[in-house]
């Protein structure tokens, strides 16, 4: 980075919104990064490529930690002509070359601190087979570096004046996200929670950063099924085609049909001669299943309303025709193997073949899932495509991805395939989620349940004497939707995606600790500060531009730092598509705001108008982290 960019990055940093025709918010890690990459290459000349690592110090000691003295070190003690003794000295060389080109520095103290290796020295002798042996020191020696404040009252005030927007190596790229996917004719259930919520977090990160993202919901809408539900259809309402049958519980019509398949062999013939109708567009075939997703389709866009899910459908019929024309396009290509009556395509270093025809010569899922990563790239010209599928479909992604690259559709890194797999949710008993009778858990009923729960806890304030706040019954009705499902969904993406986690009410709807209800009620505690203040938007847009934030608090300092990390939070979470890493910056923000507030008096203080723009600044974070999220705050609690 030239020092001219760091020099305009400083001037002006974030943008309001997500448009991205504005300045863009500073990253003061990469920064710092980039004056000790400097500083190692006037020190060390002959490390000409160097790259410094520089982190947040997450134990407090310094703002931010680098080991690259450690590294340099270790990279150079057995070299012949090498006579530093350790890593400190390199140390002291690092920190005598650092400087800083711009009009107003940033890297303020920086100091030399040492941390005792636990490793054995054996331990510390081993290396990977075939690599040259590096001598590694026992005693390590980090460069703590704190930044000036003056510089984090600067970026602070530059973003309350230009707001949030921020520009990373994942923006401007064309991306798909495939999520959520139910079954047509099968209502949704707690299985399809995690795809739905991860998928969406997900799609607003990418979409703040400025992407071209399509929300794509490959529902399960082809197949044998269907040939199934038609035969069921025609036999229980005969006058389906003149008068639209009332199919009120899709998940008993599934089941019930499913019955008579596996009970009655005349009617599993007839639904296997109805798929084939189906598939040859039969008139009145296609009909029936047009209808049978409607009615799913109606029931499915419920859940998406409550929980605030935008999604284009491109389910799998769409590719069926597609994936009938690429069997043949393939055969040209010569990978296609033919395998005991099956067409297949091996992939090396995997066991188990891409199946493209089956020996009863039938499509099947590879086929699909082929054919839709041919359409995404080739076709809708996509650079990103994310699956956010449950972990048991590890193995089948691995094959598809890596057939994409065997034809030639997935080149690295210029394209990027990514399986945001998931673990399940589980009861409190440790199995997976069911019902009381055993059965999956529908979502609608979990949502229904959050937000009963809620409502009951709204009203029971409500009634209590000592309550300030006094909601009508409209209120409590928006807010127990706002935040039951925002409790939901935050319990979830707080997990790490791969892992199983315990669905507890309890726990999620609890008004202390990791919460969404903990966050609401500081985002709410904020909101008050300002009627208390007698501040009106008016008010606060007018001190952002006639008042700056002036740190007189080491609580407001270390709140102002922790919101500066924003940058590096989202650059995280996409590197490994886990948001979870957002809620804990969230969570962090709002522990971080209550110790400021506990020990910094803000109404009638003499520094009152800085701290107000501290909690300005603080709830604009707090808000952007919500929406990217996907969770409602309230007004009051």
């Amino acid at each position: 980075m030239e020092s001219n960019e760091i020099n305009n990055m400083l001037k002006s940093t974030i943008n309001a919104g997500i448009s991205h025709n504005r300045p863009t918010m500073f990253n003061i890690s990469k920064y710092v990064q980039s004056v000790f990459s400097k500083a190692a290459i006037r020190a060390f000349p002959l490390q000409k490529d160097f790259i410094a690592q520089v982190n947040w110090n997450v134990t407090g000691t310094s703002d931010l930690s680098s080991p690259s003295a450690m590294k340099i070190y270790n990279m150079n003690a057995r070299k012949e002509g090498w006579t530093l003794p350790s890593s400190k000295e390199v140390a002291q060389e690092l920190i005598a070359n650092v400087e800083e080109s711009i009009e107003e520095p940033i890297v303020g103290d920086i100091v030399i601190s040492q941390q005792i290796s636990n490793k054995k020295p054996e331990e510390s002798k081993k290396e990977e087979k075939g690599k040259k042996k590096e001598k590694v020191e026992q005693a390590n020696f980090f460069i703590d570096i704190n930044l000036k404040e003056s510089a984090i009252e600067k970026i602070s005030n530059n973003i309350l004046k230009n707001g949030i927007s921020l520009t990373t190596e994942n923006s401007k790229r064309n991306v798909l996200c495939d999520f959520s996917s139910p079954n047509i004719a099968k209502e949704m259930h707690v299985g399809h929670l995690r795809s739905t919520i991860l998928g969406d977090t997900i799609c607003r990160i990418l979409e703040f950063l400025g992407n071209d993202v399509k929300r794509i919901n490959h529902v399960g809408d082809w197949g044998t099924q269907f040939g199934m539900l038609i035969t069921y259809l025609e036999e229980i309402y005969p006058n389906y085609i003149q008068e639209k049958p009332p199919i009120n519980d899709l998940e008993e019509f599934y089941r019930s049909a499913k019955k008579r398949f596996e009970e009655d062999d005349d009617f599993k013939k007839k639904s296997q001669l109805k798929t084939v109708d189906l598939q040859k567009g039969d008139k009145n075939c296609r009909e029936a299943w047009l209808y049978i997703c409607e009615v799913s389709r109606k029931e499915f866009n419920k859940i998406y309303d409550r929980l605030q899910i935008r999604l284009e459908e491109l389910g799998e019929s769409f590719y069926d025709p597609m994936s009938r024309e690429l069997v043949p396009m393939l055969e040209e290509k010569g990978v296609v193997v033919l395998d005991q009556g099956a067409k297949i395509i091996k992939i090396p270093g995997f066991k188990i073949p891409l199946m493209l025809v089956k020996s009863d010569g039938g499509l099947n899922y590879d086929t699909s899932d082929l054919t839709a990563l041919w359409y995404r790239l080739q076709k809708m010209e996509r650079d990103w495509v994310i699956y956010v599928v449950g972990s048991e479909q590890e193995l089948h992604f691995k094959l598809i991805f890596e057939g994409g690259k065997i034809l030639g559709w997935h080149n690295p890194p210029k394209t990027r395939l990514d399986h945001m797999q998931f673990g399940l949710v589980l009861g409190s008993d440790g199995k997976k989620l069911a019902s009381r009778s055993g059965g999956v858990i529908k979502l609608t009923e979990l949502l229904d349940e959050a937000k009963l729960r809620m409502k009951d806890e709204l009203i029971k304030r409500n009634n209590d004497e000592k309550s300030k706040n006094k909601f009508t019954e409209e209120y409590i009705e928006d807010a127990s939707s706002k935040i039951g499902y925002s409790a939901v969904k935050y319990f979830d993406l707080k997990q790490y995606r791969t892992t199983q986690y315990k669905f507890n009410y309890d726990h999620m709807l609890d008004p202390d600790g990791n919460t969404a209800v903990y966050l609401f009620y500081s985002y709410v505690r904020i909101c008050s500060i300002y009627s208390k203040a007698n501040v009106t938007a008016a008010d606060l847009e007018k001190l952002i531009q006639t008042e700056n934030i002036q740190i007189s608090h080491v609580k407001e300092r270390q709140l102002l730092l922790h919101l500066l990390k924003f940058n590096d939070v989202i650059e995280e979470v996409l590197e490994d598509l886990a948001p979870n890493k957002l809620c804990d910056y969230l969570y962090g923000i709002a522990t971080k705001f209550s110790e400021f507030y506990e020990e910094c008096k803000i109404v009638g203080h003499e520094k009152m108008n800085s701290r107000l723009l501290t909690v300005e600044l603080t709830r604009r974070f707090i808000k952007t982290c919500f929406d990217l999220l996907g969770l409602n705050p309230v007004e009051k609690l």
